[in-house]
């Protein structure tokens, strides 16, 4: 949990100012990851920290949670690596999605957790994150998958 405090957020994912600075604060610790296991941790964290913000039915946000669950779902069960996720959100963002309800009630692993998380052990920790968040909208894993297929 963040506290609530006066500032910017994002333009539709309507995160909590805090939650959002917490995010924001990792942007040195991610610029500065290299090579392709970087890239794999940073998509990592930018997947789940979309798929936790499933706040309205706005098309962006929408849009936004099905590719990032997607992307984590095309990770975790079929070993596809940050660079081709990265490629396949451009794709798969060209459709338009309804909105995943129910939504998780909450995880077990957030930005806040890893923006604590002491740098060494941080890329491990987006895993278990990444992991989490996935697990978290196991209602909607066949929905997800038909989507990462091109069937719906």
């Amino acid at each position: 949990m963040v506290s609530k405090l006066d500032g910017p957020t994002h333009a539709y994912m309507l995160s909590a100012t805090g939650c959002w600075e917490r995010y924001g604060s990792l942007e040195d610790w991610k610029a500065g990851l290299g090579g392709d296991d970087g890239i794999d941790t940073v998509q990592d964290l930018v997947d789940s920290y979309a798929a936790q913000h499933a706040t309205n039915v706005d098309r962006r946000n929408r849009q936004s949670v099905a590719v990032h669950l997607m992307s984590l779902c095309a990770r975790l069960e079929m070993g596809l690596t940050g660079r081709e996720r990265r490629s396949g959100i451009g794709i798969w963002v060209g459709r338009d999605y309804p909105a995943l309800d129910p939504r998780p009630a909450g995880y077990s692993i957030t930005v806040a957790d890893i923006a604590r998380t002491p740098e060494p052990a941080r890329p491990s920790a987006v895993g278990r994150m990444a992991v989490s968040t996935w697990s978290a909208w196991a209602v909607h894993h066949g929905t997800i998958r038909r989507w990462l297929e091109g069937q719906a």
